[in-house]
């Protein structure tokens, strides 16, 4: 299980689907079950994909949300941003994939981050590939989640009215 769905591809599959406005379904449900999924964890590997998935959901809550969705999205990512500011000191990295490339553009940039760190979750070496090497930079997945740049994203959404 990841959060309520069933794994990483299927909460993608369904976030996207609402973003790019081609939802199965009700649209609202998968944005307020990553709103759920944020208010009730941001202390696990996932915390990062809550995080990037209410942010990336901020410009359609802005034109689409009927149920009032945005004030939860907002307490939610301040208690996130709160949360991840208690531990930033534990940063030991030189660079941080969403603090120091070009600016964001949203949703797009996050859901390409999601499917990324995704990447490298998932990512085994293949033992019949004596070079094989990993899709993304080996400490990308672990920069991800690091509270610097989850902070990073927090704050981005201060900027999306």
């Amino acid at each position: 299980m990841f959060g309520s769905w069933k794994d990483v591809d299927e909460f993608l599959s369904d976030l996207s689907s609402v973003l790019y406005d081609h939802p199965c379904g009700d649209p609202h449900e998968p944005i307020e079950r990553c709103i759920d999924e944020l208010e009730a964890d941001l202390g696990s590997d996932a915390t990062v994909y809550w995080v990037l998935g209410v942010v990336a959901s901020l410009p359609w809550m802005q034109w689409y949300d009927e149920r009032g969705l945005r004030p939860r999205a907002d307490a939610a990512l301040a208690k996130a941003g709160a949360e991840l500011r208690r531990h930033v000191h534990a940063c030991g990295h030189d660079t941080h994939p969403c603090v120091d490339d070009e600016p964001l553009q949203v949703p797009t940039d996050l859901l390409g981050l999601m499917s990324y760190t995704q990447e490298m979750d998932d990512w085994q070496p293949d033992p019949d590939v004596p070079d094989d090497e990993p899709p993304h930079d080996a400490d990308f997945a672990e920069a991800m989640r690091c509270p610097h740049n989850l902070i990073a994203v927090v704050e981005l959404a201060d900027r999306i009215a």
